[in-house]
C-alpha cells in the first residue's frame, strides 16, 4: 500500500470513529434509552447511598435534577435541527463506510431506534 493510501485510509478510518462518536453523543443527549435512564436511576442510587441520603433529602434531590433535565430539554429545542442535522450526515457518512449487509442492519438499528423514541412519546 502506497503512503498517500495509507493517510487516506487512517483519514477515513478517523472521519469514521469520530462520525460515530458524534452520532452517539448526540443520541444519548437527545433520545435517551431505557439504558441511559437504568444508568441515571443507577447514578441517583449511588449518589443517594455515598451521601447517605434520607428518604426525604432523596425525594428533594430527585425533584432538584428532575427539574435540572426539564431545563435541560428547553434549551436544546431551539438548536435540535442543527443536531439533527449533525446526526444525519453521521448517519449517512456511516452508512458509506458499510457494506450492503452491514447497511441493512444499520438500517434496521435506526428503525428501532426511533420506534423506541415513539413509544416514549
Amino acid at each position: 500500500m502506497t503512503r498517500t493510501k495509507g493517510m487516506a485510509l487512517a483519514f477515513y478510518l478517523a472521519a469514521a470513529v469520530a462520525g460515530l462518536a458524534i452520532g452517539v453523543a448526540v443520541d444519548r443527549l437527545l433520545v435517551p434509552s431505557t439504558t441511559v435512564r437504568a444508568t441515571t436511576r443507577a447514578m441517583r442510587d449511588r449518589f443517594a447511598k455515598d451521601l447517605k441520603l434520607t428518604a426525604d433529602q432523596r425525594s428533594a434531590v430527585d425533584n432538584v435534577l428532575d427539574a435540572r433535565f426539564r431545563s435541560e430539554s428547553i434549551l436544546v429545542v431551539p438548536i435540535r435541527p442543527q443536531l439533527d442535522s449533525v446526526r444525519a450526515e453521521a448517519r449517512l457518512k456511516i452508512s458509506a463506510l458499510l457494506t450492503p449487509e452491514q447497511q441493512r442492519v444499520y438500517e434496521q438499528m435506526q428503525r428501532d431506534q426511533k420506534a423506541r423514541a415513539q413509544e416514549k412519546k
